[in-house]
């Protein structure tokens, strides 16, 4: 039956037209919906001083708007998944850029492990120093701004403009 009403209307049955793209719009709604129900228990809370909270925000905000912002994206390309006709790319990636992709992740898994032990600004300069050296650049002045005057601007920015709270230096 499913056959026949194919040929009359000439449009695949909805399970032909699940494709790449469908599998990872399903995979980023689940992931967008599992760490916004983890976020309340991944994320201390604020520091008191004398009592009151010293930042204006909840520590929480961003990664919420974060996820909320990727599931809305998610349930968009979920939607657009079917009528899309591209291949699966990553098939033909070469062992070069396959090699240059786990390098990233594990940096940024590092980074992720010592944000809290060196501080905001340490760890994301070695992240981005390592990342910098590793993709090729040997520009010693670019270097030096991408390694030590974007993080303390960034760090500057969210502490004292925003009234965010970051990870300290811990030798200050």
């Amino acid at each position: 039956m499913e056959e026949t009403n194919r040929k009359d209307t000439g449009k695949p049955s909805w399970k032909e037209r699940i494709n790449f793209n469908t599998k990872a719009a399903i995979f980023f709604i689940l992931f967008s919906i599992t760490f916004y129900l983890l976020i309340p228990y991944q994320i201390a809370k604020p520091k008191l001083f004398m009592g009151r909270v010293l930042m204006g925000m909840k520590p929480t905000l961003f990664p919420r708007l974060t996820m909320l912002g990727l599931l809305g994206l998610s349930v968009w390309y979920f939607i657009h998944s079917f009528s899309l006709e591209e291949k699966n790319l990553f098939k033909e990636l070469d062992r070069k850029t396959l090699t240059r992709i786990v390098v990233a992740l594990i940096i940024f898994l590092a980074y992720a492990l010592l944000l809290e032990p060196l501080g905001f600004v340490l760890s994301s300069a070695l992240t981005v120093g390592a990342l910098t050296l590793y993709l090729g650049n040997r520009n010693i002045f670019i270097l030096f701004l991408v390694i030590i005057v974007i993080p303390l601007a960034i760090f500057f920015i969210f502490t004292r403009a925003l009234h965010v709270s970051l990870p300290e230096i811990p030798f200050f």
